[in-house]
């Protein structure tokens, strides 16, 4: 019966906490980013929560580069850059999604993530190394 009544507890808190997040329909469409203007496309990974890849860069920000040269995993290299993932794994919270991960193709690094909603055409962007996290706002475009 307590393994019960923990359980059950353990749900409801899991569950209040994503409660307020954002849903995936809001965070839909594509997203300028801060640093090299690239756009972004969220939509629903298929199971309620949002996953991002990159759907434009600017030719000059890229050198004209079309494969994500600097994947860590060799094997991946000669994808296109277009259509990379950059946002996935994400989890419900009070404010947002948490513990997702986004990938940087400029390094070829991924780090631990969080979105969250600021404005139907703001979102915040912070992705973390270690206790080292960096936040950037996001734009929506409305008309790609």
């Amino acid at each position: 019966m307590p393994s019960t009544v923990l359980v059950s507890i353990l749900s409801y808190l899991v569950l209040a906490a994503g409660a307020s997040a954002a849903p995936v329909d809001a965070l839909a469409g594509q997203w300028r980013t801060v640093r090299h203007g690239a756009l972004v496309e969220i939509s629903d990974c298929g199971d309620g929560t949002p996953c991002g890849a990159l759907v434009w860069v600017e030719h000059s920000v890229s050198g004209g580069q079309l494969h994500d040269v600097r994947n860590r995993q060799p094997d991946l290299r000669e994808r296109p850059l277009i259509g990379v993932p950059i946002l996935w794994g994400f989890l419900p919270d009070g404010e947002g999604w948490q513990n997702g991960r986004l990938y940087n193709p400029d390094d070829g690094k991924d780090f631990r993530a969080r979105l969250e909603l600021l404005s139907p055409t703001r979102l915040r962007v912070t992705a973390c190394l270690g206790p080292f996290c960096r936040s950037q706002v996001w734009t929506r475009i409305t008309n790609p």
